[in-house]
């Protein structure tokens, strides 16, 4: 269910600009345990063979349940995806229970990115992105390259207001009369930013909009 989610969670016309896992090391600790507990019950059956049964048994619970504790830890490593698309950001995590979390573009107000000396030489980092709502921020732990996730996050948001901008730009413009504009350059010319060449001409043109 989790990746068909995944493959038909894309939009018509929306385009999927980058996607981010948890980096590897994730999984450092689970497979550390696994190989200490594993060395160890293999040393109390071939070296220290006088051992107790029930310590040799322990063991071998022990290492039964490191292996449960890398599958788990396996399984959330590859359940978390971060997918930023050219209208949304996406967060879906969950290997039994699918938490899947979607903020518009219109709606994000601050992205950053948490490292530590040590994570930043290994290229990762806590994403976190706020949202203009009431909703808490989200928080992602130990993403891979999250400096590829946030460029392409702020290139997609800007994508998006530019044209806004730019239709507000000709508002504006649009409000201001040759009238105004003439006023403007005169108070240009007053102030000797501009010569009287240059105030005749740009004023004869001005006067021909009317």
């Amino acid at each position: 269910m989790l990746g068909r989610l995944r493959r038909y969670s894309v939009g018509e016309g929306e385009e999927v600009l980058a996607r981010a896992r948890q980096h590897f090391v994730v999984l450092v600790l689970p497979i550390a345990l696994m190989i200490i507990v594993a060395g160890a019950d293999a040393a109390a059956v071939f070296i220290y063979s006088w051992l107790p049964i029930m310590i040799k048994l322990a063991g071998l619970v022990g290492l039964i349940l490191c292996a449960f504790y890398y599958v788990g830890a396996y399984l959330r490593y590859r359940s978390l995806e971060v997918v930023v698309t050219s209208t949304r950001v996406v967060y879906l995590a969950g290997v039994i229970t699918t938490v899947r979390r979607e903020i518009p573009l219109d709606r994000v107000a601050e992205i950053g990115v948490q490292a530590s000396i040590f994570q930043r030489l290994l290229g990762m980092g806590t994403l976190r992105i706020s949202s203009t709502g009431d909703d808490p921020d989200l928080l992602i732990p130990a993403i891979s390259d999250p400096g590829d996730v946030t460029r392409a996050l702020n290139a997609a948001i800007e994508s998006r207001r530019r044209p806004a901008r730019q239709a507000a730009d000709r508002g504006t413009d649009a409000k201001e009369s040759p009238l105004d504009k003439i006023a403007a350059l005169g108070d240009l010319y007053k102030r000797g930013l501009l010569s009287k060449e240059e105030f005749e001409v740009a004023k004869a043109d001005l006067l021909r909009r009317l």
